[in-house]
């Protein structure tokens, strides 16, 4: 029993090992993104304690997005998405795009980045069409499945966005959710 336990456990081991090898800098492909959030938000005056509670009142809204995620084998990517929001007081759809760098660990985690500096979005429907917003995009983390066909993504710890938006708004907001990344095509362009 003992040595079976033993020979699962480098089998699991030598397997982990072999996936992360399989796929380190060589990630690459065109990738279908749907996910979903909960989130809560107040203004950025306000925001958040270091323990993650409001320091005030908040507004809640849930969020889907569906687009196109790019990775390239040095590393590097771009994510371009459309999102759809709703609060008790409206709904709205935007456009976004930014540039990503990813990582795969030892153990075939993969994470990612957002690129500082590279997000663009467009709030297109809703009481605020028309307006841009720049957000801290969360890093994420999370699995490759067999062959990089599919991939599980998610924030590993809380954090707080900032987002501002071309009016001069600006709101600090706590999310929670995940994405679902299929590949689409090998291509990577």
């Amino acid at each position: 029993m003992r040595r079976f336990f033993i020979l699962v456990v480098v089998g699991t081991t030598a397997s982990a090992a072999a996936l992360a090898d399989d796929h380190a800098g060589r990630l690459h492909g065109t990738y279908a993104v749907t996910g979903a959030s909960y989130c809560i938000q107040n203004s950025a005056s306000i925001g958040f304690n270091p323990n993650f509670s409001p320091k005030g009142p908040v507004a809640s809204f849930s969020q889907t997005v569906e687009g196109v995620m790019v990775f390239h084998t040095d590393g590097t990517g771009t994510v371009n998405n459309r999102s759809f929001s709703i609060d008790p007081g409206a709904g709205a759809t935007g456009d976004s795009s930014y540039q990503i760098t990813y990582t795969i660990g030892p153990d075939a985690k993969l994470s990612v980045k957002a690129v500082p500096g590279t997000f663009s979005s467009t709030i297109l429907t809703g009481p605020n069409a028309g307006l841009t917003q720049d957000i801290d995009v969360p890093d994420t983390s999370g699995f490759i499945g067999e062959n990089a066909r599919a991939i599980i993504l998610a924030p590993p710890v809380p954090s707080v966005q900032t987002v501002t938006r071309s009016n001069g708004t600006q709101f600090a907001r706590i999310c929670n959710g995940s994405l679902i990344v299929t590949r689409i095509s090998d291509d990577d362009r």
